[in-house]
């Protein structure tokens, strides 16, 4: 990929990492989509549009992947941020409570990267970013649920590598640690 402006879509840009990379690549000169559950989310910088999308629902990414498509006709860059964090031991953290870290955390990014695949395979080219975590690789006490989406989200990453690179696409992985943010405070106690 070249160093000219892109077409970038990230998800989970209202806080955090996911607003410092929007507002980051939009300074850059890319064109940037930021996505939040939030209809009414503020954008992290003034030219990043703001989309909704829960990445829990195929149809609410199917709509925003649409939306980016209409407006800027392709998706050069996706990241993967949007995520939440569960607190509680394993032997405490409820089955439903799993499930939703899970959904959020793995399944949603697997949502996203299904719906922008066919555009870029047809353009040639692109590139996947999955925000992962250091947890991914070391379990992290009263965080097993977390650490398990992120595992579980690397192991698809690097299977979908291999599967798309023969289309001029890359999936890479990113693996922040502790970060300042509020994703710490904002983690759910079980």
């Amino acid at each position: 990929m070249s160093n000219t402006s892109k077409v970038v879509l990230v998800t989970g840009a209202s806080a955090g990492i996911g607003a410092a990379i929007a507002s980051r690549l939009s300074k850059a000169g890319h064109i940037v989509f930021g996505t939040s559950r939030k209809a009414d989310a503020q954008p992290p910088a003034a030219s990043v549009r703001m989309l909704a999308m829960d990445v829990r629902s195929e149809a609410s990414v199917a709509q925003a992947v649409a939306e980016v498509l209409k407006i800027a006709g392709r998706i050069d860059v996706l990241i993967n941020n949007a995520g939440f964090g569960i607190a509680a031991s394993v032997e405490d953290t409820r089955p439903d409570d799993m499930q939703r870290q899970m959904d959020t955390n793995f399944l949603g990014p697997l949502r996203v990267c299904q719906a922008v695949l066919p555009a870029m395979r047809a353009q040639g080219s692109g590139r996947i970013i999955q925000v992962s975590s250091l947890a991914a690789r070391i379990g992290i006490p009263f965080q097993g649920a977390y650490s398990a989406s992120k595992s579980a989200l690397e192991g698809m990453s690097e299977a979908l590598s291999m599967e798309v690179k023969p289309f001029g696409i890359d999936v890479v992985m990113v693996q922040p640690g502790d970060t300042k943010s509020n994703f710490t405070a904002s983690r759910e106690w079980t």
